[in-house]
């Protein structure tokens, strides 16, 4: 069986080892690389409606919301994307094979689950990060294994690692991190500059502790980066919180209902966890159903029934004019751009419901990012 070749604009081309007998994927409308060479895009996954465990992977121009690319039909449960890829982790058990995706040359990959680093407890739950090393260019798929105790609770995390087009293309141990990590959520981590930071579990320490991954190095780092979360908000609700790729700068949010606002702020320092403050955006200039109160109001007897809130804004990247893309996911999931000049908000297309974000592209690649 021949080889098959995934490669990127601009890299050495990396042998992926033989190829399965599936006919590779394409992703329609997406072949046209003059188009998105200066196209700022987010990787898209929607779930089928009739098939739960099938989902398509669509490719959305910020700026006008036109889907410029679509992979149909995906049975995967893990999708997402780093520097010019797609990497598939189908539904099922562990010993499915994960697949990789070039959109830009139609080159696809199948790479054997292999054996897992041993764990103790029911019921392990998979999670994968796909990434590049800026410093080799190489490929990287972070698994990480959660065993459970009888109360379905976290209770033990392994590592796993493979670095794709690797001697023999094995997975091979990797440390398990110092605490229990959230791996469930995936806003909840973040890749930036080499590093995998997850936030930590709730049962483990404080809300904005911050565990990071060395991909080159294949290891975590000795001491937790601390969050920027001021002393008084520290006891929010987990939920509230998400880790995002900004711009190339690991940026953290936190959802301030209470005060009616999204803080954000950037990573200026990992080695001093140095935050400095970017953002607090009112919610209801981002979403749906969050004006405050008129004061001057008198109170109705009768409550009146208000529309559903929208309840979370991902930003996803900050555009060259000065607006900001966010990733609003419930009720329905859209994408909305924010202009800091007039705080205004707007729509630019409705994806429906059981749609989220899994990458972004934007500069001169053919490809994802």
């Amino acid at each position: 069986m021949a080889a098959v070749h995934v490669q990127s604009s601009g890299r050495q081309p990396i042998s992926t080892g033989p190829s399965t007998a599936v006919a590779p994927p394409s992703m329609a409308g997406a072949q046209q690389a003059g188009r998105l060479k200066d196209a700022q895009l987010v990787v898209a996954v929607h779930d089928d409606a009739a098939d739960f465990f099938r989902s398509d992977v669509k490719l959305v121009d910020v700026a006008s919301g036109a889907i410029v690319g679509q992979l149909g039909g995906q049975s995967s449960a893990h999708t997402s994307a780093a520097a010019g890829l797609i990497c598939l982790v189908p539904t099922g058990t562990s010993g499915s094979a994960v697949r990789v995706f070039n959109p830009a040359t139609g080159g696809v990959t199948d790479i054997p689950a292999g054996p897992t680093a041993a764990h103790c407890g029911l019921n392990p739950q998979f999670s994968y990060v796909f990434a590049q090393v800026p410093a080799t260019k190489e490929y990287k798929l972070l698994r990480i294994v959660t065993s459970k105790d009888y109360n379905n609770n976290p209770r033990h995390q392994t590592c796993d690692i493979l670095t794709l087009g690797g001697l023999g293309q094995r997975w091979r141990p990797a440390p398990s991190p110092l605490v229990l990590l959230s791996t469930t959520i995936p806003r909840h981590r973040a890749v930036t500059a080499g590093f995998v930071h997850f936030l930590t579990a709730t049962r483990t320490i404080r809300y904005d502790g911050i565990a990071s991954f060395d991909l080159e190095k294949e290891e975590w780092r000795p001491s937790l980066l601390q969050g920027p979360l001021p002393s008084e908000s520290r006891n929010c609700s987990h939920s509230s919180l998400s880790l995002v790729e900004l711009n190339g700068r690991l940026a953290f949010v936190h959802h301030n209902y209470l005060s009616y606002c999204i803080d954000m702020w950037v990573l200026a320092d990992l080695g001093k966890s140095t935050w400095f403050k970017i953002q607090s955006l009112h919610l209801g200039s981002i979403l749906r159903g969050w004006e405050e109160p008129n004061k001057g109001q008198p109170v109705p007897l009768i409550p009146i029934t208000r529309p559903m809130k929208e309840i979370f804004a991902q930003p996803l990247m900050m555009l060259d004019d000065g607006r900001i893309a966010f990733w609003v996911a419930f009720p329905n999931s859209s994408l909305r751009l924010y202009d800091p000049k007039t705080c205004r908000c707007e729509d630019v297309v409705d994806m429906g419901k059981a749609c989220g974000i899994v990458g972004l592209y934007k500069g001169s690649q053919v490809g994802l990012a």
